[in-house]
């Protein structure tokens, strides 16, 4: 974990990095202008500033200079115009440690990040050139594994067969295996509520949906989109598609519609199910932060992790906000409703909220997975479906499949 300050005159581009670097691990402390950015780099806790270009009154290149004669040895990435070659020359020709030429990917800021950060932490010998980092080469095979294995014995003759043999014999057998289905049960019953995990093609995975026997989830840091085929207790990818620029946090299927949730540009993006997801248009989200979606096959719902609240729209071209309900989460990441409940999920907490399909969606009782408190990944997609909750974390490759009975009842309302 490095100290990261991101200095950026604008509010939502602040926001947009910071959220990726938290979400990489970073520690991020923000700066709007040049004279607030010297006052945190003096107080010497930062390991890096990734600083803009363009700023009012101090612009980028003169804070730069500023920095080298405070923190000669700080790192700083420069944030590059659009294309602007010259400026990417004079920054770095003025001691800047790397630079960043807009637009670029969230892959491209975190690689940056961590190719600069790794540089400034490898020592250099007094006289000499910065020793190579040391590779760590995989185990050998041992030679046991590697050889032929022995040729299998001759097998048994098999068992002479006894028209006449004692009746019973089979009466023992069939009370042998009643006897062992009831040893048994009590451990299947437990392997049931353990769960099953399934590989993903995404390390940060953004969201779940699931349509038919299709699961739809994303990537928000490589930008992805991918549709799995349930298949023979397996999930097979059946697409990647990108959405170059667009931070996925929520999906949604309608009809023929792909409703994408994108808290850059604080807007419920609408895309064709085609091949490449073309975009038909977007509307503003009612909340900054947009952080999950769910279609109930009549009302498209939305939750939003700055406002801490649910919203409930129609399905028309302004997908007008009809209810709005408070979040019993501060980071709700996921929502689900059937005919009897509503269902929510909190990324930070970790926690699954049963909600009364009443006029404040009240909590009925809150549930807890145990392994959700083995590390520090969020919650990032949660739904339903067959009765089973399905779960997604940050960081991780897998999605989770668990019944409801596999969660402990944190609290329940009388």
């Amino acid at each position: 974990m490095a100290r990261i300050l991101v200095v950026d005159d604008e509010a939502d581009m602040r926001l947009a990095l910071s959220n990726v670097l938290t979400r990489t691990g970073h520690q991020v402390a923000e700066a709007p202008e040049g004279e607030s950015a010297l006052a945190v780099v003096e107080q010497g806790l930062l390991d890096l500033v990734l600083l803009d270009m363009r700023l009012p009154g101090m612009d980028g290149i003169q804070i730069l200079k500023r920095i080298r004669q405070a923190r000669p040895e700080l790192p700083v990435i420069m944030v590059t115009g659009y294309g602007s070659v010259d400026s990417a020359i004079e920054v770095m020709r003025l001691g800047a440690s790397h630079y960043l030429a807009k637009p670029f990917s969230n892959k491209e800021l975190v690689e940056t990040v961590e190719r600069v950060l790794d540089a400034s932490r490898v020592p250099v010998a007094a006289g000499g050139p910065a020793a190579a980092p040391s590779v760590e080469t995989p185990p050998r095979r041992s030679a046991a594994l590697l050889a032929p294995s022995a040729p299998p014995p001759p097998p048994l003759p098999a068992p002479r067969s006894s028209r006449s043999g004692p009746s019973w014999g089979l009466a023992f057998a069939a009370a042998a295996l009643a006897a062992l289905a009831l040893l048994a049960w009590p451990l299947l019953e437990r392997h049931r509520r353990q769960g099953r995990e399934y590989p993903l093609v995404s390390e940060h995975p953004a969201a779940l949906a699931w349509v038919g026997n299709r699961l739809w989830t994303a990537d928000w840091f490589t930008q992805t989109v991918h549709e799995h085929a349930a298949e023979a207790g397996t999930l097979r990818t059946l697409r990647t598609t990108s959405l170059p620029h667009t931070h996925i946090t929520g999906l949604a299927v309608a009809k023929e519609t792909l409703f994408v949730s994108d808290p850059w540009r604080k807007a419920i993006q609408r895309r064709k199910l085609d091949g490449r997801l073309t975009l038909q248009g977007s509307v503003k989200s009612p909340g900054p932060n947009p952080s999950g979606l769910f279609f109930d096959g009549r009302y498209l719902w939305s939750a939003d992790a700055t406002q801490g609240r649910f919203y409930q729209h129609e399905l028309d071209d302004e997908l007008t906000v009809i209810a709005s309900y408070r979040s019993p989460g501060k980071t709700p990441v996921g929502m689900f409703r059937d005919d009897r409940y509503f269902w929510s999920a909190d990324a930070d907490t970790r926690l699954i909220y049963r909600h009364r399909l009443d006029a404040s969606l009240r909590v009925l009782a809150t549930y807890q997975w145990p392994r959700l408190n083995e590390g520090a990944q969020p919650l990032s997609g949660f739904t339903f479906r067959d009765g089973q909750i399905w779960l997604a974390r940050d960081g991780l490759a897998k999605a989770f499949q668990l019944p409801v009975e596999g969660f402990e009842v944190r609290h329940a309302a009388p």
